[in-house]
């Protein structure tokens, strides 16, 4: 799944997802849907300091299909995206019954963010610029973490 960003995809992401784990041997992988490189720098950054496989997709049409491959437990979400809102791809997900119990948090600066993430039905929506305690904070909480087992 890792790109070079040639394909408008992935241009950061890491891991093999089997092996990072909680202590009761659930995969932490977070999928991060952000087009603003040092954003998602950030984000990986804090994620992977707590023990998550963190992947990284810059526009939805790349994200649903690493979405299908990973089946994170946690997606995160920029709303204004190259190819559409990041609030529309977080509703679809939510409407497909195999994915709709998927931890969602969307994230923007966009004055009527929140009530795009309302209409979403995201699990919670942090406003750029965001602490990046509250980040790993809400994560943390939306994964159901109690301690990680890092290989």
């Amino acid at each position: 799944m890792a790109g070079d960003g040639s394909d408008g995809g992935a241009w950061y992401s890491i891991g093999n997802l089997g092996d990072w784990m909680d202590s009761r041997g659930r995969d932490l992988s977070v999928l991060v849907v952000e087009d603003d490189e040092g954003i998602a720098d950030l984000i990986t950054w804090v994620l992977q300091d707590a023990g998550f496989v963190v992947v990284t997709e810059t526009a939805i049409a790349a994200a649903r299909r690493a979405y299908e491959e990973c089946q994170p437990r946690v997606v995160i979400s920029d709303l204004v995206l190259p190819d559409g809102l990041g609030s529309d791809f977080i509703n679809d997900l939510k409407r497909r019954a195999d994915h709709s119990e998927v931890a969602s948090v969307l994230i923007s600066a966009h004055p009527h963010a929140l009530s795009h993430a309302k209409a979403s039905r995201a699990d919670a929506y942090l406003s750029k610029p965001f602490d990046l305690d509250d980040l790993n904070r809400v994560v943390v909480d939306l994964a159901g973490v109690d301690h990680v087992v890092q290989p």
